[in-house]
């Protein structure tokens, strides 16, 4: 009866026992922590002198210490165990506890596996979904340290490390992963913030290395039909800068067809890394990483992403070379998916930025275009106007018909269109070729205000009535007073060209909600419902009845409708044949 009692005195101990490890094991998410609770509750239930939480890695072929109680630093870090020869080798061999009660009569144990007075060992292997993740490794001073129910706790305490360890694992891959996602997200914005060529390729090299952790990253264009690729930027880590590290130079190209693993990895659109000891590199990668002191490298394309499921439609633009050289470094599966992923990141901001060359080239041709055009197109047309004013002179044209008067009327008329169209054309130029950098902040109201003294004129030849209606308070715009005083003028100039005489033209500024508003109204011909829609159209002309007399190239509008849309506004009409119009737009507000 009293062996009962104490029996079960001591199983409610150890119930109790594991309600602490479950508590405290579920406290916590971080790996580190599992694995020292672990082995902390390990040893104070067994007595053991030092204990080792020792993980498996295949790939070597060895058993390494991932945390440990009882020894020194140094003998932690380094002590390793192979499997195929050891007593922590056999317990994940055989997948069964191993209790060793003299230690030197083992034939699996070496007397670097342990301190030189342990006397006694326990290692019990943990298992998660069938595979052994680690061994638990306990040491004792005595051989009979350790008991049968000792060894059972152990087994006990493992598996519920077990469990503990994955949720640890889990949320570490999650927070890694978030935290990859993240400098993805960082990098990708930093990469495709510019179409300056120069800077994505210094953004570029830079996220690359950071995101990566590598000492430094080499960028090279690739040259499909040369069959080479060019370097053209390099980047080095400022804590990575040791003495004997150099960087390819720029402008040098490497050929393809001695660097097998570059070639192929374009070929093959994937990341892959190398070892500077790897027996298998060929011997132009192996005196390139020597040349610059690699311990290991990663090759990555600049694959651009697919336009459809066929890998034919991406296009690869050039490779990024990380470099690692202050060490060997195993660059793991999710680097190689990061590197890709980011090396689409860049290809994509390259080729925008080389369509954003191409395009700013063409505007460069079209603008000598049509200055040359303009040019070729006002001279010879001034000189046969002058011409033809000089024949009118040498002619009595009192006494020309009516038709020949209409003639010369006609020939007049198209002159001033031509005048107006080259005008137009050089000004909306202009307004479209101008950058932003030379923007600065305008008085609104004076603007607007100059500009109405500037049309009554005009507005007074036609017997127009021109009132103006300005805020209290002065409003301020950042942009091109040049481009904003040609919109306002054209709105007016309009106004009072398709109203018939005797109108009123009223020009309304106001603000609201951080805007200023401008408002042109007129009481003259109106545009029908259907001519709307392509009013600030190039070259349209909403032709309405009693309209025809009247001369325009058609630009007008079309030039108020880029200035304003390249200050960030809108613009908008509001109107009805016969009864008038009303052209607004709206401006954000600056500070003065």
């Amino acid at each position: 009866m009293t062996d009962l009692s104490e029996h079960l005195a001591e199983q409610l101990e150890e119930l109790k026992m594991f309600q602490r490890v479950d508590k405290e094991l579920g406290a916590t998410l971080d790996f580190d922590n599992v694995l020292m609770l672990t082995m902390d509750w390990a040893l104070r239930r067994t007595g053991a002198a030092a204990g080792m939480f020792v993980t498996i890695a295949e790939q070597e072929g060895l058993l390494k210490c991932l945390t440990a109680l009882g020894y020194s630093p140094a003998d932690a870090q380094t002590k390793t165990w192979r499997l195929e020869r050891s007593i922590l080798g056999r317990a994940v061999r055989t997948r069964q506890s191993q209790h060793v009660t003299d230690l030197a009569a083992d034939p699996d144990h070496c007397p670097e596996d342990a301190l030189p007075e342990t006397r006694s060992v326990i290692a019990v292997p943990i298992e998660l979904r069938g595979r052994v993740i680690g061994v638990i490794w306990l040491e004792g001073d005595a051989p009979d340290t350790f008991s049968a129910a000792d060894v059972a706790f152990v087994g006990r305490l493992a598996q519920r490390a077990a469990i503990a360890l994955d949720h640890a694992r889990l949320y570490r891959e999650a927070a890694r992963q978030a935290d990859e996602m993240a400098s993805l997200y960082t990098a990708s914005r930093m990469i495709s913030a510019s179409l300056e060529r120069p800077q994505v390729l210094a953004i570029a090299a830079q996220s690359l290395a950071t995101t990566l952790r590598v000492s430094s990253v080499v960028m090279a264009d690739y040259r499909k039909l040369q069959g080479e690729i060019e370097i053209v930027h390099t980047y080095r880590l400022a804590t990575a800068r040791p003495t004997t590290s150099v960087l390819p130079q720029l402008g040098s190209a490497l050929a393809l067809e001695s660097l097998p693993e570059i070639r192929d990895a374009i070929e093959a659109q994937r990341a892959s890394s190398h070892s500077a000891q790897a027996d298998s590199l060929s011997d132009a990668l192996r005196e390139f990483m020597a040349t610059y002191t690699a311990q290991s490298l990663l090759i990555i394309p600049l694959a651009t992403a697919p336009t459809t499921l066929s890998a034919e439609q991406s296009e690869v633009v050039g490779v990024a070379l990380a470099i690692e050289n202050r060490h060997e470094r195993h660059f793991s599966a999710d680097d190689h998916a990061l590197a890709e992923a980011l090396g689409s990141q860049i290809a994509s901001a390259l080729r925008q930025a080389r369509l954003y060359a191409e395009v700013r080239e063409l505007e460069g041709i079209k603008t000598h275009m049509i200055r040359m055009a303009s040019h070729d197109l006002r001279n010879p047309l001034n000189l046969a106007m002058n011409y033809f004013e000089m024949f009118l002179d040498t002619l009595e044209t009192a006494s020309f018909s009516e038709r020949q008067k209409r003639y010369v009327e006609r020939v007049q008329k198209a002159h001033q269109s031509m005048e107006t169209l080259i005008k137009d054309l050089l000004t909306l130029e202009k307004v479209e070729s101008e950058r932003e950098a030379l923007w600065q902040i305008v008085d609104f109201n004076a603007l607007v205000s100059a500009e109405v003294e500037a049309q009554r004129a005009a507005a007074e030849l036609k017997r127009h009535t021109l009132t103006l209606q300005l805020p209290a308070a002065t409003l301020y715009v950042r942009g091109s007073q040049t481009q904003l005083r040609q919109a306002i003028s054209n709105l007016i100039n309009n106004a009072i060209k398709y109203t018939p005489d005797g109108g009123l033209i009223q020009v309304r500024l106001s603000a609201k909600e951080r805007r200023l508003l401008l408002e042109v109204q007129d009481n003259g011909y109106g545009i029908s419902k259907e001519r709307q829609e392509r009013l600030f159209s190039s070259f349209y002309r909403a032709r309405e009845p009693g309209t025809d007399h009247i001369g325009g190239s058609g630009l007008g509008l079309s030039l108020v409708r880029t200035a304003i849309e390249r200050h960030g506004g809108k613009v908008w009409v509001n109107s009805e044949a016969g009864i008038g119009s009303i052209f607004s737009f709206w401006l954000p507000l600056a500070q003065s």
